[in-house]
């Protein structure tokens, strides 16, 4: 990365870090609240357009700013996942033929001015078997008609556009719809994390043809072009967290003295802290290799996968290393442990990275 544009993104997070430290975040956490407050301050300083170009009004600075902006900002202590949301899903709007109508919104997305947050993909009886959705897109003269459901989306009563899979005759198909519009009741889902989770309901919801994404039946290919975005910057999630945790675990050990001694001469407190490390730093090699891969045009998809499994196993275990340091203070929320821990548990699921690694990177047939 060039010197000027890594200057540029550690500014941007020590900008974040100091007007939103951990004690922000514990209390929005705790609140169940949306970062309003930093959302705004982070498009000020330029966070969703570093993806866009200048002509979309972004600074094209790349993925991997974006990718080191993500990590800082966790091991910070905050939870980023609305930022890179917002600067990662107007690129799907670049990765095929769109409207007038939605290129239109891009300088919009990058100036912060209106939210594109939410992706609503998973049901309640497909899960992510995306071959068998039933929310169905019913043409209408110029127009088309949804009706279904979608699980667990993240976001959605705090975005103004979430983007919807659908299933037409041609096959899955992707659009962008208005949060508001008629007919789309949400119902929020009570999470483990604050994720401003919900469940939707499409009731003969009508979306004009121009906020359509891409051709019709062509919408799980369209999904996929963003799939190594999306995992190497939560596998930047996970490592930042890791690190957060890592961080404040080995300086308690450094300055805690129990019986005369630091407890971090104690092997039991020593040891899972530099195996923690270990995980963490092979992680980090892991998400700088899916990069340079994708920068090269590469199929990234097998090491982008491995990088998000191994980020969050380092995650895990410096998060389990923490808590045996800090014994029982590490449940007390202003340990900022406990929530970290809980934003974890989102990375746990991993049997589909590890079907994608088997058939990608092993050539092993696919997995049943």
């Amino acid at each position: 990365m060039d010197t000027s544009i890594q200057q540029a993104i550690d500014s941007m997070a020590r900008d974040l870090l100091r007007a939103f430290p951990p004690e922000y975040w514990r209390v929005t956490d705790e609140a169940r609240a949306f970062p309003t407050a930093c959302f705004e301050r982070a498009a000020a300083l330029g966070t969703f357009g570093i993806l866009l170009g200048e002509e979309h009004g972004g600074t094209n600075l790349g993925p991997r700013a974006l990718a080191r902006l993500i990590r800082l900002l966790h091991a910070g202590g905050a939870d980023a996942s609305p930022l890179h949301a917002q600067a990662v899903l107007s690129g799907i709007l670049l990765r095929t033929t769109v409207s007038p109508r939605l290129l239109a919104l891009l300088p919009e997305l990058a100036a912060g001015t209106t939210r594109l947050i939410s992706v609503a993909a998973t049901e309640p009886d497909a899960g992510l078997d995306f071959s068998t959705i039933a929310t169905t897109a019913r043409p209408d003269g110029d127009r088309w008609r949804l009706d279904g459901r979608k699980i667990y989306i993240s976001f959605a009563d705090h975005t103004d556009w979430m983007i919807v899979l659908t299933r037409a005759e041609e096959g899955p198909t992707l659009f962008v719809v208005p949060r508001h519009s008629p007919g789309l009741e949400l119902r929020p889902m009570n999470m483990i994390t604050n994720r401003l989770t919900a469940l939707l309901f499409f009731d003969d919801v009508v979306i004009d043809d121009d906020l359509r994404i891409g051709a019709p039946g062509k919408g799980l290919e369209i999904l996929a072009r963003g799939f190594v975005m999306r995992r190497i910057l939560a596998a930047c999630e996970a490592t930042g967290n890791a690190r957060f945790v890592m961080d404040r675990a080995v300086e308690h050990a450094r300055t805690r003295a129990t019986f005369g001694r630091p407890i971090g001469r104690n092997q039991g407190v020593q040891y899972p802290l530099a195996h923690a490390a270990c995980r963490v730093y092979a992680a980090e090699l892991a998400i700088e290799d899916s990069l340079a891969t994708m920068e090269r045009g590469e199929d990234a998809h097998a090491v982008s996968s491995m990088a998000r499994l191994l980020a969050a196993e380092a995650a895990e275990d410096a998060t389990r290393a923490a808590f045996t340091t800090f014994g029982g203070m590490a449940l007390a929320t202003e340990a900022h442990l406990e929530r970290k821990l809980r934003e974890n548990t989102v990375y746990g699921f991993d049997n589909l990275l590890l079907g994608l690694v088997a058939e990608r990177h092993l050539g092993l047939p696919k997995s049943l």
